[in-house]
């Protein structure tokens, strides 16, 4: 039998708000990583190279952050992409204490590829969403980030 508890009607809808997040994220990532493999891609890497692909060169404190994610695990993205051959470090120009990341061409060519097909994917994703409940998905997300 299932118990259901109650803490006060905003406080039941803020945590099925957070399940009901949680539950789309988890669903979008999984269903995401399906179509990476194809690429030899996890969806952290994936993230790499579309920033690397979208905004250019990058210090790697600049895609922690772009990609939300700890130096720790960025550091294992990094070499992993690295040894595939689909980024390269240099010396940054402006601070020799750090480097700049950048897209090889083979890099160039996998995000090209896995980008396209990353936009099907979008779109099989939101179908059920018209243009304006998905542009007010947007606006409300990004009311609750503050932003």
């Amino acid at each position: 039998m299932k118990n259901t508890f109650s803490y006060g009607d905003e406080n039941d809808i803020h945590l099925k708000s957070v399940v009901a997040l949680s539950r789309t994220y988890l669903s979008f990532t999984r269903r995401l990583q399906v179509f990476l493999n194809n690429y030899g891609l996890t969806v952290p890497q994936f993230g790499v190279l579309e920033s690397l692909y979208h905004l250019g060169p990058l210090k790697i404190c600049d895609l922690i952050h772009k990609n939300l994610a700890t130096s720790g695990n960025m550091t294992v993205v990094i070499r992993n992409l690295e040894k595939e051959g689909w980024i390269k470090k240099s010396p940054d120009a402006e601070d020799r204490r750090s480097y700049k990341v950048s897209l090889t061409d083979e890099g160039t060519q996998i995000i090209e590829d896995a980008f396209l097909t990353h936009l099907h994917y979008l779109k099989d994703f939101f179908y059920r969403l018209n243009m304006d409940e998905k542009q007010q998905l947007l606006q409300l997300l990004k009311k609750l980030n503050g932003l």
